[in-house]
């Protein structure tokens, strides 16, 4: 069985509409860890500067430190890291790759192709350093293409979740008090795993019970992001999204399906 510990890299301060103000968008990545093997799904963003002058917004942490500093909090350095599951390839998940040179880096092949020529509505999020590394490493040692689902291991599945972007894959890990899927920004915040619960949504939409609502940053249709979302339901107890702030920071120590207020989306 599997510990998961939440890494904690930084924050995004986006532009709201019509001069409403700053959203903090909190990035988060995921070390996977039996005592024997070492696991990071998703590896964060790059650093303030670099933030900066690609997109012309602020942020905090980022970068090689933030990481670093995040796994040793775990009890980690990058040289415990065996794997690394890129959930997807958009450059809040997907940069520093370069700390992890003997990993093995396992992305789904249809997201590396996107990654080359992206829906125009997603150029903005890839950044061809992440394809540059991906491409320079040996395979399948260092850098491995899947299709479709795949078990990484005994306790680790990966379901490709096609919603956010075409190959988006989602880590499903087994642990003592049952199974996680760690789903990234296949629904970004608990609101759109469960938009009619009012612990989940601050605006809870009352006629969207037992149902999911897509996230606005897409390539699916609508359809299609929820057929994602409903097999990773049905493969995990619980899902932890990417952008929330109020998801469990180690499991199964804590562990719950809805946050228990929402003091922050």
């Amino acid at each position: 069985m599997f510990e998961i510990h939440t890494l904690e890299l930084g924050e995004l301060y986006l532009p709201l509409p019509h001069g409403a103000g700053l959203l903090h968008d909190p990035i988060h990545a995921w070390y996977v860890t039996d005592g024997k093997v070492g696991i990071l799904v998703d590896t964060g963003m790059p650093d303030v500067d670099v933030i900066k002058k690609r997109l012309n917004v602020d942020s905090r942490g980022g970068g090689h430190a933030s990481l670093r500093e995040a796994l040793a909090r775990a009890g980690a350095t990058p040289q415990d890291v065996n794997y690394v599951v890129l959930t997807h390839m958009h450059f809040d998940h997907a940069w520093n790759l370069d700390l992890f040179p003997d990993a093995c880096v396992i992305v789904q092949r249809d997201e590396m192709f996107h990654s080359v020529d992206p829906s125009p509505t997603q150029r903005i999020y890839y950044f061809r350093e992440t394809l540059i590394d991906l491409l320079q490493r040996k395979r399948p040692s260092r850098m491995r293409l899947v299709d479709g689902d795949v078990d990484l291991m005994p306790g680790v599945r990966l379901l490709k979740a096609p919603g956010h972007t075409p190959g988006m894959q989602v880590a499903v890990v087994s642990t003592q008090k049952g199974r996680v899927g760690l789903v990234s920004d296949l629904g970004d915040h608990y609101r759109y795993w469960y938009p009619a619960d009012p612990a989940a949504n601050e605006a809870p939409l009352r006629f969207m019970a037992g149902s999911f609502l897509p996230g606005p940053i897409r390539t699916e249709s609508e359809a299609n992001y929820v057929g994602s979302m409903q097999r990773v339901m049905q493969a995990a107890d619980i899902v932890v999204p990417a952008h929330d702030w109020r998801i469990p920071r180690q499991m199964p120590r804590d562990w719950f399906a809805v946050p228990p207020a929402a003091d922050k989306a």
